[in-house]
């Protein structure tokens, strides 16, 4: 039929189908919404972690603790075995003396009061400072077992390194990734079959129009697109509920960190592209449970 390539027809049917079912198509909507904020919230907190990750990355330190009886010979030994791996970036030495005074930085004015200069910890040591294109899973695995092998060598007294706390985020966000994706997987699917459900009931109701339609020519594509349209516009519905919830919590979020814990955050908590991604994804779930309700019960 002719009326196939005219939108604004298809738009007007698909406007009755959801003013013959507002409450269907409304609870439709409200489904997709929730699943797309959930799966935003999901998103934003695996991309935030990431970037902790990456900012960990940026100031990861080893401290190598020497012997009070390292020889000079030793501790250059000890340097030239950090500075041949791959993943050190600089090595600084450090006296006893020095680290002292840089230990003594670190304490609040009101501990140095009367405080013996002796009583504050002081050893020889070797600050090393790890490249951050490390600051990754695999990589920091190998680096926390080489570290351990340091520890056996004669002239170290200890190491410090913080990679066991990054070894313990990356193991959760692994472990978040997984999770999120299978919740991402329920909630999009538990929308599909509320938009898969207003369909079907939406083909129920109007049987007689099609069956109608069908008998003065009407093709598939003229019967069926209206059912898409309906989908796709409760969809788009969710889509834009979602964004705006997402939005608004992202503003909530900034300034709770802001203004409550006093901290500078100078960049985005939700991902590049996230309300384009919405945006898109509403509709697609609207399309596809449309397209599988006609698919199923509408057969012509």
């Amino acid at each position: 039929m002719k009326s196939d390539a005219k939108p604004l027809y298809m738009l007007r049917q698909a406007w009755l189908l959801v003013r013959g079912s507002p409450w269907l198509t409304t609870v439709s909507a409200l489904t997709i919404a929730l699943a797309l904020t959930l799966v935003g919230l999901l998103a934003m907190v695996l991309f935030n972690a990431n970037h902790l990750l990456r900012e960990l990355g940026q100031n990861l330190t080893l401290s190598v603790y020497l012997k009070d009886s390292t020889s000079v010979e030793q501790e250059s030994a000890v340097r030239k075995q950090l500075e041949g791996h791959a993943g050190i970036k600089k090595v600084k030495a450090l006296s006893r003396e020095e680290d002292r005074a840089r230990n003594r930085r670190l304490l609040a004015p009101e501990l140095l009061q009367g405080l013996d200069e002796a009583a504050i910890p002081g050893q020889p040591m070797l600050d090393v400072e790890i490249d951050a294109e490390l600051a990754s899973r695999g990589d920091v695995e190998a680096l926390v077992q080489w570290t351990q092998a340091l520890k056996h060598v004669d002239s170290v007294e200890d190491v410090e390194f913080g990679a066991e706390k990054l070894r313990l985020l990356f193991a959760m966000v692994e472990i978040a990734r997984t999770i999120g994706l299978v919740l991402a997987v329920v909630l999009l699917a538990s929308a599909m079959f509320f938009v898969f459900s207003t369909i079907r009931l939406a083909v129920f109701s109007r049987r007689d129009e099609i069956e109608l339609l069908t008998l003065v020519g009407a093709t598939p594509t003229f019967v069926r697109l209206p059912f898409l349209v309906e989908g796709g516009l409760q969809g788009l519905a969710g889509a834009v509920i979602a964004a705006g919830l997402l939005g608004l919590l992202h503003i909530e979020l900034l300034s709770l960190v802001r203004d409550v814990y006093m901290l500078n955050v100078n960049w985005s908590l939700l991902p590049p592209g996230m309300v384009v991604w919405l945006i898109i994804g509403g509709p697609t779930v609207g399309l596809l449970a449309s397209a599988l309700s006609v698919g199923r019960y509408l057969k012509v």
